[in-house]
């Protein structure tokens, strides 16, 4: 496809059935005047999950990674697999909940030539059975944000349904030092503030389908602070990580001499911590407490 196109959506995804969401992304890439570019990235899903998505071939330019390379690398990679002016990264579980999506999109970019648009995500209205409930709960109090709790709130970007102009990006990518799980958005948003990267928000969410199980989440939770923990020590964030809640608190304790008494009490407490929460008893000042005691533990005496 030519250099002419406007938007390229960058759909990466990993063990996720994927058919409804392009078909829908691509019929609305139809019905605009803009040329839209669909690319669709698979971080070496398993098979049951590569041989139905590889059927959207037909439909969308999609390509199936040799091997698993991670949640920033990923993203990366599609520099090189699209052509668009702006790019448009939407999550592999996502649903596309508004007919005129990429149209509105569109019609931002033409008005206002920006160079970062958030989108954001939404999840599911209903509560789920208990096994899941640590994620849902936690992500429709604290993630799905409307546009003016967004602008409120800084050190809190998200990676799902952003847009980000091409020549911003070839400056500032994914830092692929982080492993696994965890605040490579967070990281991401930090650097765009360090070079004052002006950031748009704009109400267009997509639905976020997928919803972890308690005890994978809080898996992934453990993974998120070690990644969280790697930034901390980062010198060059200094400025920017103070925005972070989590760190504001941990600021604070270290100010009061409070740090060996919350590793204390954390290491009392961390089995019955983790039980409930992965049993659904849910209270999010308990989630908060558990990530703090995961972090200090991690500061060195």
């Amino acid at each position: 496809m030519s250099a002419q196109v406007r938007l390229s959506i960058c759909i990466p995804v990993y063990n996720s059935l994927i058919e409804s969401f392009i078909i829908e992304l691509v019929r609305q890439t139809k019905e605009v005047n803009e040329p839209v570019q669909v690319v669709v990235l698979d971080d070496h899903s398993d098979l049951e999950y590569a041989q139905i998505n590889q059927s959207l071939a037909t439909h969308c330019n999609y390509f199936y990674l040799p091997e698993n390379i991670g949640r920033s690398r990923i993203r990366n990679l599609f520099l090189e697999h699209t052509s668009g002016e702006y790019l448009l990264f939407i999550d592999g579980d996502s649903e596309v909940i508004d007919p005129l999506f990429i149209q509105k999109y569109l019609e931002f970019i033409q008005e206002n030539a920006p160079q970062v648009i958030v989108g954001a995500s939404i999840y599911q209205a209903q509560t789920p059975d208990r096994e899941h409930l640590l994620r849902w709960k936690y992500s429709c109090k604290r993630e799905s944000k409307n546009v003016e709790q967004r602008k409120k709130t800084r050190g809190g970007f998200k990676t799902n349904n952003f847009v980000i102009k091409r020549v911003i990006f070839n400056e500032i990518q994914f830092n692929d030092e982080l492993e696994g799980y965890g605040h490579e958005d967070t990281l991401f948003g930090l650097d765009l503030a360090k070079k004052n990267i002006p950031i748009d928000h704009i109400e267009n969410p997509v639905l976020n389908r997928h919803l972890d199980s308690n005890q994978v989440f809080l898996v992934k939770t453990q993974n998120a602070i070690k990644n969280l923990y790697r930034i901390y020590l980062n010198l060059e964030y200094t400025t920017e990580i103070q925005h972070i809640k989590l760190l504001k608190t941990v600021g604070f304790l270290k100010k009061y001499r409070l740090l060996n008494l919350i590793r204390f009490l954390f290491g009392l407490t961390e089995p019955i911590c983790f039980f409930m929460l992965k049993n659904g008893f849910v209270h999010l000042k308990l989630f908060d407490f558990y990530k703090l005691g995961l972090f200090v533990r991690q500061i060195k005496v």
